[in-house]
């Protein structure tokens, strides 16, 4: 059967790119990625039966006057370490027709889908995290005046080359006040309001539980956006739902964000709040890691750009956290004392999560006072970026960031392996351009790293690092590059290493090819608090990416 959905897609792209020069516009985009593995047992590497490890993916776009058609074919043969070995194989796991009409819009197949923050709904597609989460089905969206945005949907989520045993309906309104009363409020002012459910149906095939079949959540929000100033909230609830990730808790779950910011001459200046409680929903009860993931929560840490920050990321707790982040951006202007004839940019950041307060009632419910914060700091970040302007030629960069992340908690589910580690890193990284034809950039960096635990096995994490980056730019199209990772710190002599990358890429239109060798000691790494682990590896990587 497969193999006849294929044939009809590909004739129907085909035709449509005959005339897509006279009734719409073809589109696309494509990415091959591929990795060799050279066991190296110093660094516990990993070495496959397969020459080549690959991902690839092609996404087809087709649009003609109020529609839009989409496809994407995925082959996976086989994946590469770090992504889930449950995508192995090949095929076209996302179709979509859409109509846009002026108040309507209509799909059917697989669509991506969020509401508000994303704290009872968000499906998204990142290969670099290996999460699609697209649901299949229908959606139907009307927005018959202006700052109205009604929707309501139904399907069942992506799992791997299948999709959920559940089937998830949900509705979502979007009210813009400012559009729907014009002349109520100044110009260039927002008040917006939100209010979005979403219910999933599961069997219950449990043998020893009697578990809810019907699970619903809900959420309210609002907004209050002007020139000078805005603050929105977003708060959510969620009824029982036991599954694997919450150790089948029966209790209920909520979830809260509050956003304030201010904006002044030349600065500004943030405030974010949040606490979720048994937040984490899931596609299917038995869904673990990545799988069938339902929603999200925004991050209250800062996304750093250290060359070892896979070291110590942090990962959103959606069972269980209460957080703050702060952030202050200045402009230095030019002509000023610090800013310099070119000026300068300031920014401070510090993020504080900590546990929440659970005390147990039985082996399947607890008690969580909302304002009860507990004891366990998560993570915590205090840093700054300062970048120096020097004409249009050189721009200098000084980083420096102090983290606590509790790893243990994070990443080991509580066993003990780090316990808390304590980072300070300092960095400098520059760019001059000697002509419109070349540029050199480079940066260095120290990382000092303690842990609160004994280390009883060896890794490629603990201890100081010293790091570096050179990398040139001929024409604004090939670049070479060389990175060099010494772990000289490392609490096992037979560890202190160091590792390397080399690279060279090229740019032609809209394509990127590059090709890499190094030894990388491998991480985690985290997109908007959702993280995957990346093994150590030893080999070459390529990397194909093209749109048209």
């Amino acid at each position: 059967m497969k193999k006849y959905i294929y044939a009809t897609i590909f004739l129907i792209f085909a035709n449509l790119n005959l005339f897509s020069q006279s009734i719409g516009a073809f589109s696309g985009n494509v990415s091959i990625e591929a990795q060799t593995y050279k066991k190296d047992s110093v660094i516990n590497a990993p070495s496959t039966s397969e020459q080549i490890l690959s991902n690839s993916y092609l996404n087809l776009n087709y649009r003609v006057g109020n529609f839009d058609i989409s496809t994407r074919f995925e082959a996976f043969l086989n994946p590469i370490l770090g992504i889930d070995s449950r995508y192995k194989g090949t095929g076209i796991p996302y179709k979509n027709i859409t109509y846009r009409g002026d108040k309507i819009e209509v799909s059917a197949g697989n669509f991506y889908e969020q509401y508000g923050s994303g704290l009872i709904l968000r499906s998204y597609w990142d290969p670099l995290l290996g999460v699609d989460n697209s649901i299949e089905g229908a959606r139907f969206v009307v927005r018959p005046i202006a700052g109205v945005d009604a929707r309501i949907m139904i399907g069942k989520m992506r799992n791997f080359w299948e999709t959920s045993n559940s089937i998830i309906r949900a509705g979502n309104l979007d009210l813009n006040f400012s559009e729907i009363f014009k002349n109520a409020f100044p110009n260039n002012w927002n008040v917006t309001f939100g209010a979005s459910v979403v219910s999933k149906y599961e069997q219950d095939d449990n043998p020893n539980l009697i578990l809810p079949q019907n699970e619903l959540a809900y959420s309210l929000r609002a907004g209050l956006y002007s020139p000078k100033f805005s603050i929105d909230g977003e708060f959510s609830y969620a009824y029982n739902h036991p599954e694997a990730v919450n150790n089948f808790t029966y209790n209920n779950g909520n979830g809260l964000i509050l956003n304030m910011s201010y904006y002044g001459e030349g600065f500004g200046t943030s405030l974010s709040l949040h606490r979720v409680d048994n937040m984490d929903l899931r596609g299917q009860r038995d869904a673990r890691s990545t799988q069938l993931t339902m929603n999200f929560i925004p991050p209250l840490t800062k996304q750093h750009f250290f060359s070892r920050y896979s070291i110590f990321p942090y990962s959103t707790q959606l069972n269980g956290e209460a957080g703050l982040q702060y952030d202050f951006n200045y402009h230095l202007p030019e002509g000023s004392f610090l800013g310099g004839r070119d000026g300068a940019d300031f920014s401070l950041n510090f993020s504080r999560v900590q546990s929440i307060r659970k005390d147990k009632i039985d082996k399947y419910t607890y008690d969580a006072k909302f304002f009860d914060i507990g004891d366990t700091l998560l993570f915590q970040d205090a840093n700054f970026d300062f970048t120096k302007y020097f004409g249009s030629n050189f721009d200098l960069v000084i980083r420096y960031a102090n983290i606590i992340n509790n790893k243990d908690i994070l990443f080991f589910s509580g066993a003990p392996h780090y316990g808390k580690i304590f980072v300070n890193i300092l960095g400098a990284e520059g760019t001059y351009r000697f002509s419109d034809n070349f540029s050199l950039h480079s940066k260095i960096e120290h990382l000092w790293q303690t842990q609160d635990s004994t280390l009883h096995e060896a890794d490629n994490e603990n201890g100081n690092w010293l790091s570096g980056l050179v990398e040139t730019t001929f024409y604004g199209s090939f670049m070479t590059s060389v990175a060099l990772d010494w772990n000289y710190g490392n609490e096992f002599e037979d560890h202190q290493l160091l590792f390397y990358t080399f690279n060279v890429a090229y740019l032609m239109d809209a394509s990127r090819f590059s090709l890499s060798y190094g030894r990388s000691p491998g991480g985690i790494i985290c997109v908007g608090g959702i993280c995957r682990t990346v093994p150590a590896t030893n080999g070459f990587y390529l990397s194909v990416t093209s749109s048209f």
